[in-house]
């Protein structure tokens, strides 16, 4: 299966078997996500892999009770680890100073200056940023998914402070999404997808 196979026969799925996923279909979806890429590779991703029966009932009931929570074989807890930024100028520096890359001085003191104001940010500033990237690495996971002959579905409804305590997480990580995954149990038709001419603004742009 090529990639775009796996983007067209994706589904929202929301109805799966009970049968248990093995230990390497789940290293596989994760090792997809270790692999996706992150602004200054800083790597904010972190994972919960829940199968426990009293656990996923408990992130149901803080999902306002989606049943298929709790009914999914695992729910993979993507999180972002706010921490992480702090090794943004290391890890900015390693790209610059690699001999492959040459941005340019004007580039350089660009990536910088954002790489400063991240820093210097606090905490709760970071969480867009943060989640962007955690999202790259969420959809690696499930275009893996498809090509295991698994199904998944994103949910971000779910109170975040009440999945926090659930979880115990620390202060300085948070849930991006719930992503519960398993064997589907149905085949959703596609969903409508608006046409390419209502998702291009512009052909091309000319200079005046």
């Amino acid at each position: 299966m090529d990639v775009l196979e796996a983007i067209q026969k994706r589904r929202s799925i929301r109805k799966f078997k009970t049968t248990p996923l093995t230990s390497e279909q789940i290293n596989n979806l994760l090792e997809a996500a270790r692999l996706a890429p992150s602004g200054c590779n800083v790597q904010p991703w972190r994972f919960i892999i829940v199968k426990d029966t009293q656990l996923k009932t408990k992130l149901c009931e803080a999902s306002f009770d989606q049943q298929f929570i709790k009914d999914a074989p695992i729910v993979i807890v993507c999180c972002s680890d706010l921490h992480s930024w702090k090794e943004s100028k290391e890890k900015t520096q390693e790209l610059l100073n690699r001999p492959d890359i040459n941005l340019g001085e004007k580039c350089e003191k660009a990536l910088m200056e954002r790489v400063e104001k991240v820093t210097a940010d606090s905490t709760h500033e970071r969480i867009p940023s943060a989640m962007l990237n955690v999202a790259i690495a969420i959809e690696h996971i499930v275009l893996t998914a498809v090509e295991l002959g698994l199904g998944s579905c994103w949910v971000r409804l779910f109170d975040e402070k009440k999945v926090k305590q659930i979880l115990k997480l620390p202060e300085y990580v948070f849930a991006v999404a719930l992503l519960p995954i398993g064997i589907p149990n149905e085949d959703p038709p596609t969903r409508p997808r608006l046409p390419l001419p209502k998702i291009i603004l512009q052909d091309s742009i000319k200079s005046d």
